[in-house]
């Protein structure tokens, strides 16, 4: 019988935002429950001090252990699929590089987000935005060595996307991915099964960042953070209903084995529970 396991990775440090960790609490208690789905917490730090840069990445050390622990779980539940529910976009390392290398040349990588997530140390210093290069053995060299079946340019298919920055064109054109920018027009459904069927991937897996949704129609995210107007990468521009008739085009062509959904900040709910915690009557 085919096992399902569901990690809550309620990782902050990979974007250096705290709210990621209450993201991952609020995506647990979201997603539809199944009996039959073991759930497992990845246990991550919550300390609040301010992080440090190592080789010119925040908090390397403390990332690197909290993908070492999940890579720990993983291998000791052995599943055949995993839900992933983060937490910033680096908690789709490890569950992506396992399930890999147990189906192989048969997956393929549905990368659902506004950003290519192929960045280095030299350009960026966050490291949920390397976690795509660190599965491609790139990205931060720390990270991507504990990846153990790394994944092909050829692998991957970017639905959502919006314009890189400079820095990220040279990064794609050298690795050799092939991509395109989604702004007026997105991948259509039958695109995605084409190219599914066309590679031949029977398997897949979907990493779902809620920043490719666009943030008049869904508010929970980065680009929609209260008294914040000036951002530095270009928000998402997709709807919900596209969103569900992209997985629902994945699931028709192939069998999708694991699911990372990342990125969701809830702001309301943050000041909310700030503003609940000062008063007396809950002491």
């Amino acid at each position: 019988m085919n096992t399902t396991l569901r990690l809550k990775v309620p990782q902050w440090q990979g974007g250096n935002n705290p709210t990621y960790s209450l993201g991952s609490d609020l995506l647990t208690f979201l997603v539809p429950k199944n009996l039959e789905q073991k759930e497992v917490t990845v246990p991550i730090p919550e300390y609040e001090t301010p992080l440090e840069k190592e080789n010119g990445v925040t908090a390397q050390r403390v990332v690197a252990e909290n993908v070492a622990r999940t890579i720990t779980i993983i291998q000791e539940e052995a599943p055949d699929k995993i839900i992933t529910l983060g937490g910033d976009c680096l908690v789709s390392q490890a569950p992506f590089d396992y399930l890999h290398g147990k189906y192989g040349d048969q997956l393929g990588i549905i990368w659902l987000d506004a950003h290519p997530d192929i960045s280095t140390p030299d350009i960026f210093y966050n490291e949920h935005a390397m976690v795509l290069g660190n599965l491609l053995n790139d990205g931060d060299p720390v990270l991507a060595e504990k990846v153990e079946h790394p994944f092909a340019a050829k692998d991957v298919l970017y639905v959502g996307l919006q314009e890189p920055t400079a820095d990220e064109k040279v990064i794609l054109e050298r690795l050799g991915i092939e991509y395109q920018i989604q702004k007026q027009t997105r991948i259509t459904p039958n695109e995605i099964r084409s190219w599914l069927e066309e590679h031949q991937f029977s398997k897949v897996v979907v990493h779902f960042d809620l920043d490719v949704l666009d943030p008049n129609e869904f508010r929970s995210l980065y680009f929609a953070e209260p008294g914040v107007t000036d951002f530095p990468a270009e928000a998402g521009k997709m709807s919900l209903e596209e969103v569900k008739e992209t997985m629902a085009a994945i699931a028709e062509q192939s069998d999708i084995v694991g699911l990372t959904i990342a990125e969701l900040l809830p702001w309301d709910a943050r000041n909310l529970k700030n503003l609940l915690s000062g008063f007396d009557i809950f002491r």
